[in-house]
């Protein structure tokens, strides 16, 4: 069959979100505006009553905002996935995918990043990230990453519309209104389809397909490194990077699966968009998501093996603590369900892909919420936790209006230009001699590789599930009789000397931890307590440190000993005067790499200005063989 009778297929279905709208798509629009205009309003009420009454305490500073930041770009991503590393694959399936899925990069990454916004909770603040920019913050590169990247991929979205413009203009500029009219000449002046102008913009998509992958890492690495470079118990993480990236990549298929099934259905792309095409997104998400897998259980078991305290007691309750229905919540709806939904022959249709696409997104907003709250709510101080995050109506509504978001601004914006790259699937069907229409809607999914996905999905859950229990960390001491343990302290002018005896049965405790506390009202009051020392205690019994304060007045001394490491500590308390200190602020002396920090950050500048000059050079390039032509 010839191209002229192949195109009106194309162009037709091409145009559907171009038409006029009948009622439904209206009221969906009116529906989805009311819930992001409700959000807005709560916002607003945020605003005038403080963050306290979107559900935030003072230890929990960071929560659902920063979550749906982390998880909205992490879409994102997933858009970039589906249409850049498949160009470059040279994936010719992607192509009625690459416009929903390059336009939900788009939208996401805006809606992601308007979530600082409620987190901040003065948005005037976020003119201070420019005017007030301190480099030194992973904060800022956090800000430059995401503006370059969603710099990029309006970019990479813009590029590909130019041969579209032009075709719809001269096949149906009735049509098209007189705005969008208007708007495709714009940016469809000049092209004629030769082939030095094809050569000119596939380069230039090429190009920006190469860049946007890495700029996605970096945006989701600095986004990590933003949570790991404190001393966060839970977040001081090194593995959280390649983590952050995985997790993007894994709910952004999920999501893309979606969109692409929502617009398949509403506007009839059946004749185009098929089962291969659900299964195949389908391999990949359950490739990520076994990957995803892996590295959940690497990130915690090595805490939790460990023993540090913290850690260990934020991973606790996010597998037997108050979280714990949330977190195996997140585990099997969340990964295994969704790569069995795509290792069955029976559930892989686009029916199960679906399923498995839902099951991830909201299991992987959930798991974003927990690694948050949880670190957020625990107190470094006391050791405990403090008060959570709770939800409010304020919050919730913030939350649902990104949700709502996303659909109505892919509506919207696919009124105002094609939702299929009209162009690349043309060419594509050219190049394989064949025509559109053999994507039957019924065209059975494919089976390959079959074998290794169950292989290798079913294997990596089985070795995650070896071994796995309730393990006792290194050096843990069980007493069975009770024990005693008493605290003395003196204090000779700056210095305080703290010693702590332990006892069990009237015999002493050899080679026990004891950890000294100190209170201080240089936090929030009195009762803080800091950890100055821990001592294991000698032949006979006795721990000693010593310290310098920082600090005169009364000092409450406490020594805790723990005879069981699943039991409460035993404790001893004791007050001493301290009449002299030491401020322990001093210079910092010299160190060999002082420059390094100041030689980085001139490398990163120049890094984001060559990346800018890219992205530069290939519209100019696009719009010089434009004007040439013209």
């Amino acid at each position: 069959m010839s191209k002229s009778t192949r195109e009106p297929t194309v162009i037709d279905s091409a145009l559907r979100s171009l038409r006029g709208a009948g009622a439904k798509f209206w009221v969906a629009v009116a529906l989805l505006s009311i819930i992001v205009g409700f959000g807005v309003f709560a916002w607003i009420v945020q605003l005038q009553q403080g963050m306290g009454v979107a559900g935030f305490a003072d230890s929990s500073f960071w929560a659902v905002d920063i979550a749906n930041v982390v998880t909205f770009i992490g879409f994102s991503y997933g858009g970039a996935v589906v249409s850049a590393i498949l160009l470059l694959t040279g994936a010719s399936w992607r192509s009625p995918l690459a416009r929903l899925a390059e336009g939900m990069a788009l939208v996401t990454v805006l809606i992601g990043a308007a979530f600082v916004i409620p987190h901040l909770g003065r948005p005037d603040r976020i003119l201070g990230m420019i005017t007030l920019a301190n480099p030194a913050s992973p904060v800022f590169w956090d800000f430059i990453a995401i503006v370059t990247y969603a710099i990029a991929t309006l970019v990479f979205f813009a590029l590909p519309l130019v041969p579209d413009a032009a075709i719809l203009l001269g096949t149906h500029p009735d049509e098209l209104g007189r705005f969008r009219r208007r708007l495709y000449r714009l940016v469809s002046q000049g092209w004629t389809g030769s082939a030095g102008q094809r050569g000119v913009l596939h380069r230039a998509i090429v190009a920006m397909a190469i860049l946007i992958i890495p700029l996605a890492v970096s945006v989701h690495s600095v986004l990590a490194w933003a949570f790991t470079l404190v001393s966060r118990p839970g977040w001081h993480e090194s593995i959280w990077a390649p983590y952050f990236v995985i997790a993007a990549l894994y709910s952004g298929v999920a999501l893309a699966i979606l969109v692409v099934a929502g617009f398949r259905r509403g506007y009839h792309l059946e004749a185009l968009i098929h089962a291969k095409h659900f299964v195949r997104l389908g391999y990949i998400m359950a490739t990520l998501g076994a990957l995803y897998t892996y590295l959940t259980f690497a990130d915690l078991l090595p805490g939790a093996y460990v023993g540090e305290q913290g850690p260990v007691e934020i991973v606790h309750e996010m597998i037997l603590g108050h979280a714990a229905v949330w977190f195996w919540l997140f585990l099997v709806a969340g990964t295994i369900v969704p790569i069995l939904l795509v290792s069955v022959p029976r559930t892989r249709t686009i029916s199960g892909m679906v399923v498995a696409s839902v099951l991830v997104v909201i299991a992987m907003w959930i798991k974003r919420l927990i690694m948050v709250v949880e670190a957020a709510g625990y107190d470094r101080l006391t050791m405990s936790f403090d008060d959570y995050f709770h939800f409010t109506w304020v919050s919730i509504a913030i939350t649902a209006a990104g949700v709502a978001a996303i659909p109505l601004l892919l509506m919207l914006l696919f009124r105002v230009v094609p939702m299929l790259a009209i162009d690349e699937i043309q060419e594509v069907a050219a190049d394989d001699g064949s025509t559109v229409q053999r994507h039957a809607a019924t065209e059975p999914a494919p089976r390959g590789h079959k074998a290794a996905v169950v292989a290798g999905s079913l294997v990596l859950i089985g070795l995650l599930g070896i071994g796995v229990g309730r393990a006792q960390p290194a050096l843990a001491e069980t007493v069975t009789d009770p024990a005693e343990i008493v605290a003395t302290a003196a204090s000779v002018g700056p210095e305080v000397d703290l010693t702590a005896t332990v006892t069990s049965a009237g015999q002493a405790v050899a080679d026990g931890s004891v950890y000294f506390y100190a209170s201080t009202p240089m936090f929030a009051g009195d009762d803080n307590q800091i950890l100055v020392g821990k001592v294991l205690t000698g032949a006979d019994g006795v721990a000693e440190v010593s310290y310098v304060a920082s600090e005169i007045g009364n000092v409450t001394v406490t020594a805790k000993y723990y005879a069981d490491v699943q039991g409460a500590p035993v404790t001893s308390q004791v007050q001493v005067e301290v009449t002299e200190a030491v401020s322990p602020y001093v210079p910092a002396p010299a160190r060999p790499l002082d420059g390094t920090g100041e030689v980085l950050v001139r490398f990163l500048f120049a890094l984001v200005a060559v990346v800018f000059a890219i992205i530069t050079v290939q519209v100019v390039r696009v719009r010089r063989t434009l004007r040439t032509a013209g």
